[in-house]
Formats: structure tokens, sequence, C-alpha cells
């Protein structure tokens, strides 16, 4: 009986490190206007990518560094991406062209003057308890 219980603990404990959950830390910088809300989303793979968020918070802008977390993630690849929203519509805002006219960020702060960067060029790798920081253009 004693054996059995040993036993059941000691693979209750193994399912628990191999499952553990992670919390993604998002530290947002380069916040010029304080106004708006912040939409801070993120996606776990290129097919759901600017398209389906996995989690996404909204968050009043009441300084000039901003963070949010997100909590119980998984091992695996992740891109975040964040708007401003300056004038409550819920949307980014483009000029003409499509250009942004309110301010954005992606992970990892990747170039964005060819436009918007792919999963790869956004993502990183979550292994553990992490934070990120991501300067809005």
């Amino acid at each position: 009986m004693m054996k059995s219980l040993a036993i059941f603990f000691v693979l209750m404990i193994c399912s628990l490190v191999i499952h553990s959950q992670h919390t993604l830390k998002v530290e947002i910088s380069g916040i010029k206007k304080i106004e708006g809300a912040l939409e801070v989303c993120l996606f776990d793979s290129p097919d759901n990518y600017m398209k389906e968020a996995i989690k996404c918070f909204w968050i009043d802008v009441s300084k000039d560094l901003m963070e949010c977390k997100f909590d119980s993630l998984s091992s695996t690849s992740y891109a975040v991406v964040i708007i401003q929203d300056l004038n409550g519509n819920e949307d980014l805002d483009t000029n003409f062209m499509g250009i942004p006219k309110e301010p954005y960020g992606f992970s990892n702060n990747p170039s964005t003057t060819f436009g918007p960067p792919s999963f790869d060029g956004a993502s990183f790798e979550l292994g553990g308890h992490k934070t990120i920081n991501i300067k809005l253009k």
C-alpha cells in the first residue's frame, strides 16, 4: 500500500513538472501619449498570427511604462502584438496607404519598415517565466 502511494505521488509530481504553466510579463515602453488604451495580444502559431489571438488584454494607459502578464502558458513559441488605441475605436487607424497612425509594437522589436514582421520575426520561445520589453513605434 505504501509503495503504491509513493508511486502515485511521484507520478503526480512528474505530471506537474511536465505540464508546468509559465508566466509571460510584457513591459511596454515608448508610450508618448498618456491616453487611450493598449490592446496586448498573444499569438501561438503562424496560422493564427495577426488574425485570432489566443489571449488579449485591454489596458488603460496611465503612465509611460505599462505592463501586463499572461498566466498559465505552455512551453512553446509565442508572438505579442500591441496597439495603442488613442481614439477608442478598438482598431489600429491607418492612413490611405495602410501605414499606422497610432502607436504599435511587436515582440522582439523588429523593423517594420516594409510592413509587419512574420510570426518567425516576432516570435520567441517560452520555456519558463519570462519578461519581454516591447517599445511602441
